[in-house]
């Protein structure tokens, strides 16, 4: 697995449930090393204060190129970050308990 490519969604800090964010991306890993057979994973990335986190964004492997400009379009509008710090956060959460 290699990073294929990233986009940086937000770097500016600020405090949300007593986190300060310092970043969100979204990165694209290719899976495969044969072109013919391209499968890529959609990642989140989040970078806080305390920790850093990747979560898988789609759930599943894509071979559809146009699917991280997709995603990245989504995230880039407040409903699609607001949904995405929310899983992100559950995440975090969950491996404190």
């Amino acid at each position: 697995m290699s990073l294929n490519r990233r986009k940086v969604i937000l770097e500016n800090k600020f405090v949300i449930e007593g986190r300060t964010v310092m970043r969100i991306e979204l990165r694209e890993y290719k899976l495969s090393d044969i072109d013919q057979d391209e499968a890529f994973s959609i990642v989140i990335y989040l970078k806080t204060d305390l920790e850093d986190i990747e979560l898988d964004y789609l759930g599943k492997p894509t071979s559809d190129r146009d699917k991280f400009e997709e995603s990245f379009n989504f995230l880039c509008n407040y409903n699609g970050l607001s949904l995405a710090l929310n899983r992100l956060f559950i995440e975090l959460d969950s491996r404190i308990r």
